[in-house]
């Protein structure tokens, strides 16, 4: 802190407006004692006294001054320009104290980088603006008139100027891989300054790419944008390149040749039409043809791959139909190839009673129903009395045989009371009446109670329908009708006789 204080006093003292001598007072009615600087004898506010005052022999002139650089003060006669209060340089003032470390000053500041100092800030003198040394190309630093400098930091070119291509100067730090003196492309070295060749990441002269490898599987192959033809099969893209662009062999469009492509295929494919399509001219890349199981549509009906003649589908791809004259397995018992319905083939179905198909020769008849009372039987013969089916309409009865007393009239007529013809077992008679008058009232032979009064026969009367008669003739009871009563004689025997009934008048 004394040098402080010093500096201090010392603008007091200048302040105050003293000169180089100090007083202090010595005695006890405040008189001042007089300290004069130069006496050699330091005293007072001093810091020094060399017995001068005479600045620049290390103690200043007005002996507040050691004149030692780091005191705090300039000691201009002893060549300080500043002092800040230590002896570091590279602070704004140097260690010596002689300079403020500003280039053009005249002292070369080292600590500042300082190569040289000739007092001037003018570039060109053999002294740089910055205060560098060896003003020529080469010293690390831009110079007057030079672009830049090698020394310092590339690119630069050695004649410190910026690194151009096409200068004929190669400048690796600059990224130059050649430089022929031109920016032409496509003479080895490009307009970049860097050697044209392929696979050195750079597209370049007549390259379409480049991928800085020399794989030929991806998308750039010799420098050359991958595509279909070029001779390298792309992977993942391409499954085949043969380098042409023919169709009809095995590498079509940088894939393999596939039935469907579209390309015939030359000694494997017959045909291609490019779709999925069975019914068209073209199948599975073979013509179309009868028997490939596949129908070709306006051409076949059908087709079933084989060469069976009793299916659905004949040899000639046509469909089964009854009259073909082919037989078709669970459906056709029968084909004769003809329309005849009077043959033994009939719709493709054997000839059969009840299908409504006359058979010539066979049958006389068919109407094709289960009726065994119309003109036709069922065994397809017509009906005709005594073939023991009554035919509906035209036959009474019909029991298939020759008997003329039976139920049944070899007529084929009911047999009734009146046919003159005795229904045995049921008529007595048949007179061909069929009354109740006559020998024979309704076919039963006439007897006296049968209740039917037969005059030809000598009846009055019959016992059946009238209380006077008795034995078929009339009784005289008067107005009254007779009524029978029994009499038992003494003996135990019954006689009838024949009373008036007076409670019923006639």
């Amino acid at each position: 802190m004394k040098p402080w204080f010093g500096v201090v006093c010392l603008a007091a003292f200048c302040a105050c407006g003293g000169t180089n001598e100090n007083r202090t007072d010595e005695g006890g009615d405040g008189g001042m004692t007089v300290e004069a600087c130069g006496n050699g004898i330091v005293e007072g506010l001093e810091v020094c006294d060399d017995s001068n005052t005479t600045s620049g022999d290390g103690c200043s002139a007005s002996c507040m001054s050691d004149e030692q650089c780091g005191n705090g003060l300039v000691d201009s006669e002893a060549g300080e320009i500043c002092d800040d209060l230590n002896a570091l340089s590279g602070d704004g003032c140097d260690a010596t104290c002689r300079s403020d470390e500003q280039c053009g000053n005249g002292f070369v500041d080292g600590a500042m980088g300082e190569t040289c100092d000739d007092g001037n800030t003018t570039s060109g003198d053999g002294c740089s603006a910055t205060c560098q040394l060896n003003e020529n190309c080469g010293n690390g630093v831009p110079d007057e008139g030079e672009e830049c400098d090698p020394g310092l930091a590339p690119p630069c070119d050695p004649d410190c100027t910026l690194p151009v291509c096409g200068d004929g100067v190669v400048n690796t730090a600059a990224g130059e891989e050649c430089d022929q003196g031109d920016t032409e492309n496509g003479d080895g070295c490009d307009a970049s300054c860097r050697i044209e060749e392929c696979g050195n990441n750079r597209v370049e002269g007549n390259e379409q790419c480049d991928d800085g490898n020399a794989v030929t599987t991806d998308s750039c192959a010799a420098c050359r944008t991958a595509l279909c033809g070029d001779g390298y099969v792309q992977a993942g893209v391409e499954a085949c390149d043969d380098a042409n662009g023919v169709t009809t062999d095995g590498c079509v469009n940088c894939q393999p040749a596939t039935c469907g492509d579209g390309n015939t295929q030359s000694g494997v494919e017959a045909c291609d039409d490019g779709n999925a399509v069975t019914t068209d001219s073209c199948v599975a890349c073979a013509a179309a043809r009868c028997g490939d199981g596949f129908p070709w549509s306006g051409q076949e009906a059908c087709d079933d791959g084989n060469s069976s003649q009793t299916d659905a589908c004949l040899n000639n791809c046509t469909a089964a139909t009854c009259g073909d004259g082919q037989i078709r397995a669970g459906v056709e018992q029968c084909d004769d190839s003809n329309g005849s319905n009077t043959d033994g083939c009939v719709g493709c179905q054997n000839a059969r009673c009840g299908d409504g198909h006359v058979w010539g020769g066979v049958e006389a008849c068919d109407d094709a129903n289960s009726s065994q009372t119309d003109a036709c039987t069922n065994s397809c013969q017509a009906a005709r009395c005594g073939d023991g089916l009554v035919w509906a309409g035209v036959e009474g009865c019909d029991d298939a045989n020759a008997v003329e007393t039976d139920a049944c009239r070899n007529n084929c007529v009911a047999a009734t009371c009146g046919d003159t013809i005795v229904w045995a077992g049921v008529e007595g008679c048949d007179d061909g009446v069929n009354s109740e008058n006559g020998n024979c009232p309704y076919c039963q032979p006439a007897f006296c109670g049968d209740g039917y009064v037969n005059l030809s026969g000598g009846e009055e009367c019959d016992d059946a329908t009238n209380g006077n008669c008795s034995n078929c003739l009339l009784l005289n009871c008067g107005p009254f009708v007779c009524k029978q009563v029994q009499i038992v004689g003494p003996d135990g025997t019954s006689t009838t006789l024949f009373v008036p009934d007076t409670s019923l008048p006639k």
